[in-house]
């Protein structure tokens, strides 16, 4: 249980707050950091009974469907959406609509902070720092807090 307490309690977090980072630092989530969240859930997943693994693997295989079809109208990025279908894993199946909607609220209040930001207006320290002008929404900042927010409710966590 040790090392599934590890992955729950260092891993998982270090990861999102890698990708919250890379994602404002240079607009990127790094495909080492998603092959690293991948990797941390499989041997999670041979550490503890997760008796959800087919819908955990059907919810992701999902969003990341999802992901790809707004990547393809140019919505999202490569990056965002493979990075959506691997946090899926994390997310209880029956929270991933509580999920969803925390990225929404999150993703929206950037988009907000981009808007008047690009309209030359003022902001507050911590949303100026977030949205830089003429660049595109940091989505893997809205994932990740959704991700954040979750986990302390996640089932893995009594598991772990």
């Amino acid at each position: 249980m040790a090392v599934a307490q590890f992955i729950l309690l260092g891993l998982y977090p270090a990861l999102l707050c890698a990708a919250i980072g890379t994602d404002i630092a240079r607009r990127i989530i790094p495909n080492l950091l998603i092959l690293a969240l991948l990797a941390g859930f499989a041997v999670l997943a041979t550490q503890l009974p997760l008796h959800d693994l087919p819908l955990r693997l059907l919810a992701a295989a999902a969003v990341t469907a999802v992901g790809f079809v707004f990547f393809s109208h140019d919505l999202i990025g490569a990056g965002d959406a493979k990075f959506a279908g691997a946090l899926t894993l994390w997310v209880d199946p029956a929270m991933v609509p509580l999920f969803i909607i925390g990225c929404s609220l999150i993703g929206a209040a950037l988009t907000g902070a981009a808007t008047v930001r690009a309209k030359g207006m003022r902001l507050p320290r911590p949303m100026a720092f977030l949205t830089k002008a003429g660049q595109s929404v940091p989505y893997g900042v809205a994932l990740s807090g959704a991700g954040l927010l979750l986990h302390p409710w996640s089932s893995l966590m009594a598991l772990g």
